[in-house]
Order: C-alpha cells, then sequence, then structure tokens
C-alpha cells in the first residue's frame, strides 16, 4: 500500500514539475516576443523622428544604438521561437500524461529539459503560482498555501507578458 501511495505521489509531483515546465516556458516566450516587438517599435519611431528631424539626432542615434545593441545581445526573437517549441513540448506531454507510462514521461522530460533556454527568474514565481491554480492546489483543496503573494517585480512581467494569475492569496 505504501509503495502505491509513494508512486501516486511520484507521478503527482511530475505532473507538477511538467506543468511548470510548461507555464514557465510559456511566460518566457510571452516576454522574449514582447520584448522584440517593443524595441523594434521604438526604433521605428525613433526612425520617423530622425527623418522628419524633429529631434537632435545624436540623442536619437545613441537611444539607437543602445536598443540594437539591446536586441542583439538580448537575442529576443530567437529566444522567443525557442521557448516557444519547448512550451508546446512540454504542453504535449501533459496532454499525454495519462495515455503513456511513467517511465516514458520522464524520458521525455528529462529530454525536453535538456533544451531549456536561460531562465527569467522573476517569471518563477508566477509560474509556479499558474501551475498551483492549473492544478487546483488551493487550501480549499486541502494544499498547504503559497508562502508569500506575488512581489511588485513578478506583478510588473506578468502585466508585461499580458498574463493574470487568478490564484487566491490568503490574507496574512
Amino acid at each position: 500500500m505504501d509503495t502505491i501511495e509513494t508512486r501516486k505521489q511520484n507521478e503527482q509531483e511530475l505532473k507538477f514539475d511538467i506543468v511548470y515546465s510548461y507555464y514557465f516556458e510559456k511566460f518566457m516566450n510571452k516576454f522574449y516576443s514582447r520584448l522584440d516587438k517593443l524595441i523594434l517599435f521604438i526604433l521605428m519611431v525613433l526612425a520617423i523622428i530622425t527623418i522628419t528631424g524633429t529631434s537632435n539626432i545624436v540623442i536619437i542615434g545613441s537611444v539607437s544604438a543602445i536598443l540594437i545593441f539591446v536586441l542583439i545581445v538580448s537575442q529576443a526573437g530567437a529566444r522567443a521561437q525557442a521557448t516557444k517549441i519547448i512550451y508546446q513540448e512540454y504542453f504535449n506531454l501533459y496532454q499525454n500524461f495519462d495515455n503513456a507510462d511513467i517511465d516514458t514521461i520522464k524520458r521525455r522530460f528529462r529530454a525536453i529539459q535538456e533544451k531549456d533556454n536561460e531562465e527569467i527568474n522573476c517569471l518563477a514565481y508566477p509560474a509556479y503560482a499558474a501551475t498551483a491554480e492549473h492544478l487546483g492546489m488551493t487550501s480549499d483543496n486541502g494544499y498547504k498555501e503559497l508562502h508569500r503573494k506575488l512581489s511588485l517585480l513578478e506583478k510588473l512581467y506578468v502585466l508585461f507578458i499580458g498574463e493574470t494569475i487568478e490564484y487566491e492569496f490568503k490574507k496574512i
């Protein structure tokens, strides 16, 4: 009986890890995609300002150079594509979780994890909260409450990526 409970708990932990990884990669995809679009939009506006001659060309050129440097270094567009592929793989794995044996799921999960990208720490806890919300892991269902609310910086990141975390944080 104890081994059945242990196996069930391991499966639940694996499911949590898969859903968490899905949300984390999805959030990073949205972040990189929006960062790429935002920088390109600002560069386009700066180009229009330069063409119309309504501002100091040296300042506009300096700001443009900085934005181009950020765009090149961050590789936001390429990272958005990479994270999209990975989060779709996690989603497919989660969809097939109940249809495949646990060893196959673990093997595929490890294979996907090897492809993971550099992480944005401010999206880790929002992904954790979204996972708890998705799996119904609330105190109303007998689970331990999350240990903290989202920080202001995390809320700004979530706002930037256009997501909402519906998890009910209890008043302390």
